[in-house]
């Protein structure tokens, strides 16, 4: 009987906990609109900047997805009433302060691809650390020519496929052949993505999902792996640093033969916001576009940097401008482990992560999970349980048997 108690308390302390799943997609509506307020000017012009909403009962999480200048994502909680800004011709010409709302937000946060990064690592230690300056590239993602290869909007989630092609640094004069493509999704609801490597999202999180497919890599590197310099920028002291934070785990059921996940957080607001705004991922890229693990790597993180000032060519300039009350903080991700060939084995790298606001979504046991756990403690508890009624019975007649032959 143990074991039965066993598993319907655990089922039943799951569905509890995971009860509020149901409530987000009653409680929030998802909303977007392409280059709001722009027109038939960034028809011509090619550009896309969405505006995703997911709006609750009592405030409206905002996220602008920005390709006009570095790819960006900008997160701001608001109340139900504020209303997006963006005035579109300062915001073209780069000028601080072109893009505000109605009202003064309760929490932003944000976030740039600020540089891709190529390094020729000659002894094969899958670590930028002490790699020369002649074995780095640096990519601009503004030098590549971005256009929407698609979007999906469901009940559920929002989708954004953006692809950068034909890269050209009009300064180096340095073309590229190949491209990125970067795949954005908003949610409505508490649930793994359907996207090895099965993030956990909430309505109040972004999944980014970096694809570097057949990027041609420079022509006098012969162990070229890739990276990312990311600038994450939120409210909050200049001086202090976002902090970062590996959590291990029992289950790799949905990322197998990963136990590992990486958060990195703002430090707590709490005059304004109770929460944080972070990044989290898995420490895994796939190699190839069917993910499975056989052919996969692993990513690496570096020391966060503080910095003085947002460079301006994203939406987070056009935003914040020269704020002085802002955090901004870099970090850089690199793609590869020792020995896996380089990204020249399959010429193709993935990286997904999450920019959310709030605290991180944590994982929770499946009910498959849960049922292996459950016999895996409970049947021993059962046979014990049996055999501890059988010996008991068996004695029974014995001292019965005992009493008769004394008398």
């Amino acid at each position: 009987m143990n074991f039965y108690y066993f598993l319907i308390f655990i089922i039943t302390v799951n569905t509890c906990s995971g009860s509020p799943r149901v409530c987000n997609l009653i409680l929030f509506q998802l909303k977007y609109e392409l280059n709001p307020g722009c027109g038939i000017l960034c028809d011509e012009m090619g550009l896309t900047t969405l505006h995703l909403k997911a709006e609750g009962p009592n405030d409206t999480l905002h996220y602008l997805w920005d390709f006009v200048g570095n790819p960006s994502v900008l997160l701001a909680v608001t109340s139900p009433a504020a209303k997006l800004n963006i005035e579109w011709d300062r915001y073209l010409t780069r000028q601080p302060k072109s893009i505000n709302f109605t009202e003064e937000p309760i929490y932003t946060f944000g976030l740039v691809i600020q540089k891709i990064i190529e390094f020729n690592d000659v002894y094969d230690k899958a670590s930028i650390d002490n790699v020369k300056n002649d074995d780095i590239n640096i990519l601009n993602p503004e030098y590549f020519n971005w256009t929407r290869k698609n979007s999906i909007k469901s009940n559920q989630f929002v989708e954004l496929d953006m692809i950068g092609q034909n890269y050209t640094d009009p300064e180096l004069n340095i073309t590229r052949a190949g491209n990125i493509e970067i795949i954005l999704n908003g949610f409505c609801t508490l649930e793994h993505s359907d996207v090895i490597p099965h993030m956990l999202h909430s309505e109040n999180s972004t999944q980014i999902d970096f694809i570097i497919n057949h990027l041609r890599t420079n022509s006098s590197f012969d162990k070229s792996r890739f990276g990312l310099e990311l600038m994450v920028v939120s409210e909050g002291d200049s001086s202090t640093r976002m902090s970062i934070d590996t959590k291990k785990s029992l289950d790799d059921e949905y990322t197998p033969g990963i136990f590992e996940t990486i958060e990195m957080k703002t430090p707590e607001n709490k005059n304004k916001f109770s929460g944080s705004g972070y990044l989290q991922w898995r420490p895994v890229s796939y190699l190839t576009s069917h993910r499975d693990v056989t052919a996969s790597t692993e990513t690496s993180f570096y020391n966060i940097i503080n910095c003085s000032n947002i460079t301006n060519n994203s939406i987070l300039y056009a935003f914040y401008g020269d704020s002085n009350n802002l955090l901004i903080n870099k970090i850089n991700v690199t793609i590869g482990s020792s020995g896996d060939g380089f990204y020249k084995k399959t010429n193709y790298a993935t990286w997904t992560f999450l920019v959310g606001y709030g605290n991180p979504p944590g994982e929770q046991f499946s009910y498959l999970v849960i049922l292996i756990i459950s016999i895996g403690v409970g049947l021993p508890l059962l046979i014990m349980s049996i055999a501890g009624i059988y010996i008991c019975i068996r004695r029974l007649p014995r001292r019965e048997s005992s009493r008769l032959v004394e008398s």
